[in-house]
């Protein structure tokens, strides 16, 4: 039997415990896939401040991106309003190619089903998977687990879990003291988290929306596997940008940001290295990871520069005649300042010239 199954939540942000219930679900409990569904607003928590929609989300696909059995689930987000599990479980299945669906959940929440909005058809349309830690309140699982099968024919299965004494609230707790959460959670959402810390507003919502483009062109010029370098590399590339730097730091904070990629964030792929490293100059002989990331901040949603509307369509229909027309009109536009034209940026536009074959 092919079942799916579904683990909700805020994720905000999602840690190891998360990941633990869902890989152990897989396991015991037989699905052949879990989706991570983030909620929009929680029907028992409406008044409780949670990070965006987008920052959660992109937290989630970092942490779940390189385990081929996780997927994500926008169902609730795109959505909006309260979320509540029935009417979700029932646009999944409505769109999922599966058997079943198993909703999961841990003993606590367990032990509060029969308080959720339409809770007898949740209990008469889905399947449960349970999480217990040893000894935790087991008897009264197993009794309310007993009386729902009797009750409404439920199918509930328990699962073994370990006990990890973690929530998303401690880690956000952590952040906040300047203690670190490293194995708490994955390590790029560690890396996001720090990242997020240390830029202002206006710089991090740049941030979030060259991720959000790069992953959209890696994807569409690449693989799934370039998808996550793309996201890693646009989360660092402006680590060292100073809005009061002037010119030479617009040129010169790639390379820093490279330096402090490796440096404080433990970075070794050397092509994330690059990408991060030439963002702002290109290069002879880009790879296809760099000419993302240039041109995912060149182009980004927030830019507004004459011309963008056309350069972001090209870049997305054609990425090495989108790097070249981007980059001669970088060329360009530093020759009018009166500003350096570098010598990798020379470099890269003769290379794009006979790779297109202008």
């Amino acid at each position: 039997m092919n079942r799916i199954g579904v683990l909700g939540g805020s994720f905000d942000p999602i840690h190891i415990g998360h990941l633990i219930l869902a890989e152990n679900a897989c396991g015991q409990a037989g699905l052949s896939r879990v989706l991570f569904m983030p909620v929009h607003i929680q029907p028992f928590k409406q008044s409780v401040h949670v990070s965006p929609d987008d920052e959660r989300l992109q937290m989630l696909r970092f942490a779940i991106m390189d385990n081929p059995r996780f997927g994500v689930t926008t169902v609730e987000l795109d959505r909006g309003g309260v979320s509540y599990t029935i009417d979700s479980l029932r646009v999944i299945r409505d769109n999922a190619a599966c058997d079943r669906i198993a909703f999961i959940l841990g003993t606590d929440m367990f032990l509060m089903i029969e308080k959720w909005y339409k809770a007898d058809e949740l209990l008469r349309e889905f399947d449960l998977v349970v999480g217990v830690r040893p000894g935790y309140r087991h008897d009264e699982a197993q009794a309310l687990a007993q009386k729902l099968r009797e009750a409404h024919g439920a199918r509930i299965a328990f699962i073994g879990n370990p006990p990890v004494d973690l929530s998303s609230t401690q880690i956000r707790e952590r952040i906040a003291a300047g203690e670190s959460i490293r194995y708490l959670a994955p390590e790029n959402v560690r890396r996001y988290l720090l990242v997020q810390a240390q830029e202002d507003g206006e710089r991090f919502a740049h941030t979030k929306r060259v991720i959000e483009l790069a992953a959209q062109m890696a994807r569409r010029f690449g693989s799934e596997s370039d998808v996550l370098r793309a996201m890693l590399a646009a989360l660092l590339h402006d680590l060292r940008k100073d809005a009061s730097g002037g010119a030479d730091n617009n040129i010169r904070h790639g390379a820093l940001a490279a330096e402090a990629a490796q440096k404080d964030f433990g970075v070794t792929d050397p092509d994330v290295l690059n990408a991060i490293r030439y963002h702002t100059t290109g290069r002879g002989g880009m790879s296809l990871l760099e000419k993302v990331i240039f041109l995912a901040d060149t182009v980004e949603p927030g830019r507004a520069y004459d011309g963008i509307e056309r350069l972001r369509t090209l870049c997305l229909e054609d990425l090495d005649r989108g790097a070249y027309t981007v980059l001669t009109e970088l060329r360009e536009y530093l020759r009018q300042k009166g500003y350096t034209v570098t010598k990798d940026t020379e470099e890269a536009i003769m290379d794009l010239e006979e790779r297109i074959g202008q």
